[in-house]
């Protein structure tokens, strides 16, 4: 029960409620006691000072303190108080309760004494026993703390009242988000959730959101993934079956053109089976690297080399500018891999009296390159994914215009464990440039 985390925030607010509210109501309460007692003390201050003025006359007119007692009489009817009045002896010649008449006072008999003064000498004393508060004070005084506690009361009401509607506010995107992520669990990828409550609880939420969005779209690469994958393994399984069925029945002769057509089948099938590999290698960070001090320039040229005859097939164009030579440490056979695909795929998308640029420069301790072609381009909504794993532009499964789309993935994998980058550029229809970039030797 306890667990909820509406009732832990419920019990912090109702906590944080009950202890500012007492606070401020325990202060307020005797901050209005303190500051009543201060004001009846200076008004108790005055009227004893008027009334040591009143003995005082009462000495100068009678000449002594004969007959005091009469005043002292009258005194105790107008104060509440019990009033002793002494010679300058401190023998008592008064006393309202006419006990201690004769008698020296005692020291700690009262709390309140006012010397009488006549002129410069002192004349006597007056003692006053004061009660602690009067029924009008302590009147006065609860019904201060009666308001304090009403209002300490409403206030805590109020508090609660809106804890509880805060606490659902505040909540209601995390329930929301539970409910969203238990029906992910369910395989309900399309869920979102809102986002308009800004913040950390805003952010959370768009971070859910591009996770399901991230999700459904690994989900749907899976699924075409099986589907590419399969569709790779048919064409080259059935061909093989279909010329082994062939020799097998004797419906085809065992010449050398059949063995190598199933030689280029076998091929197709590993090339496939290798890329599966090295992706998944690469993924679990287990690519193995021989790296070695190499001229870059010289793979480059290598491979373009190698790929001028399909070049020319399709009508394209390669042109270098290599900024070189630039010495790196890499894996010559895994670099050639990368240039080899980059290279290849600009070509397969380059139109006829196309042409495609390759450079190198360096640049911060790096050397990049830049291979850009003047084909079709890629799709702005399809960019940000080329790299990931079977994403394919072209939805077609034709391997000669899109394959699996492992070798991009491939290609940003090896760079990588290089500790480089590779970023692509794009606009439709103005064709597309990729760029790599590896650290150089220090």
């Amino acid at each position: 029960m306890f667990s909820s985390l509406r009732l832990k925030l419920l019990a912090s607010f109702f906590l944080v409620i009950v202890i500012g509210v007492g606070t401020i109501a325990y202060i307020s309460s005797n901050s209005a006691i303190n500051q009543f007692d201060r004001y009846v003390s200076r008004d108790q201050a005055e009227r004893y000072q008027r009334l040591a003025l009143t003995f005082s006359n009462y000495y100068r007119y009678m000449g002594s303190w004969d007959e005091v007692s009469n005043l002292t009489a009258k005194v105790s009817e107008m104060y509440n108080e019990r009033i002793v009045l002494t010679d300058p002896s401190g023998v008592v010649i008064g006393d309202t309760a006419e006990k201690l008449i004769g008698e020296e006072i005692v020291s700690d008999w009262s709390n309140k004494s006012v010397t009488i003064n006549l002129g410069d000498f002192s004349i006597g004393k007056i003692y006053i026993r004061t009660q602690q508060r009067s029924p009008l004070q302590k009147t006065f005084i609860n019904s201060v703390n009666k308001s304090v506690l009403t209002g300490g009361i409403i206030a805590g009401i109020v508090g609660i009242v809106l804890a509880l509607l805060f606490s659902r506010n505040i909540l209601k995107p995390i329930r929301e988000l539970t409910e969203a992520t238990k029906k992910m669990q369910q395989g309900e990828l399309d869920q979102r959730v809102d986002t308009s409550a800004g913040g950390e609880i805003g952010k959370l939420g768009e971070s859910f959101n591009e996770l399901a969005r991230r999700l459904k779209e690994q989900k749907t690469l899976r699924e075409e993934m099986v589907s590419d994958v399969a569709h790779e393994l048919r064409n080259p399984l059935s061909n093989i079956q279909g010329y082994l069925e062939g020799l097998r029945e004797g419906m085809i002769d065992p010449t050398k053109k059949v063995f190598e057509t199933l030689h280029q089948q076998s091929l197709v099938l590993n090339r496939l089976v290798n890329d599966l590999r090295d992706v998944n290698r690469a993924k679990a960070g287990k690519l193995n690297l021989d790296k070695k001090l190499l001229v870059l320039e010289d793979i480059i040229s290598r491979e373009i080399k190698a790929l001028k005859a399909k070049a020319e097939e399709n009508g394209v164009e390669i042109s270098k500018n290599l900024n070189g030579p630039n010495l790196i440490e890499a894996d010559p056979e895994r670099i050639s891999q990368v240039v080899r695909n980059l290279i290849d795929n600009a070509i397969t998308h380059t139109p006829e009296e196309g042409e495609i640029k390759i450079e190198t420069r360096t640049s911060s301790g790096e050397v990049r390159t830049t291979v850009t072609d003047d084909g079709a381009g890629i799709p702005e909504k399809d960019l940000p994914y080329i790299f990931d794993r079977f994403y394919r532009v072209d939805k077609s499964r034709s391997r000669g215009t899109g394959g699996t789309g492992l070798g991009l993935t491939i290609a940003k994998e090896i760079i990588e464990s290089h500790g480089g980058k590779i970023t692509a550029k794009s606009r439709e229809g103005e064709g597309s440039t990729f760029e790599f970039a590896l650290p150089l030797p220090e």
